[in-house]
């Protein structure tokens, strides 16, 4: 079995939307800047400053927006919370300059398309940073 390669950077996102990553609902980041490399594997943080508040926001916006099962599969609050401050994800990433949907569009020239979305079977607590950012090499060894 050919070995993946390392994961070396991840970025950090707050909990509504890692849990639209996650779920496969949300494929593009607004980004603005572009990574280097600009496609790779990557992991995914989750913010300390994601609170209940915002995701009972996110989950009154998602109720109006998603389709019911979609919003049916949508985690509670204290499925999510522990996420704070943790990886708990990784995935392909592809950045570019070409736009995304216009849902996710934040006003930034950078887009990248994250695929691949795979949920780490226990969250790895690390400490986020803004953009694409590297990963410590001892955090980078638990991926693999």
């Amino acid at each position: 079995m050919a070995r993946l390669p390392d994961i070396r950077l991840a970025f950090t996102t707050r909990i509504p939307l890692a849990v639209m990553i996650a779920m496969g609902v949300k494929q593009w980041e607004n980004r603005s800047a572009m990574p280097s490399p600009a496609r790779g594997r990557c992991a995914m943080s989750c913010s300390k400053g994601s609170d209940a508040w915002e995701y009972a926001n996110f989950l009154d916006w998602a109720e109006r927006c998603f389709p019911a099962e979609v919003f049916a599969a949508l985690p509670a609050w204290e499925l999510v919370a522990p996420w704070r401050g943790m990886l708990v994800a990784v995935c392909d990433y592809e950045a570019s300059l070409m736009p995304g949907p216009a849902i996710w569009n934040e006003g930034y020239p950078v887009w990248w398309r994250l695929t691949n979305v795979r949920m780490l079977q226990e969250p790895i607590p690390c400490r986020g940073n803004v953009g694409m950012w590297p990963l410590p090499r001892e955090l980078s060894e638990r991926l693999v």
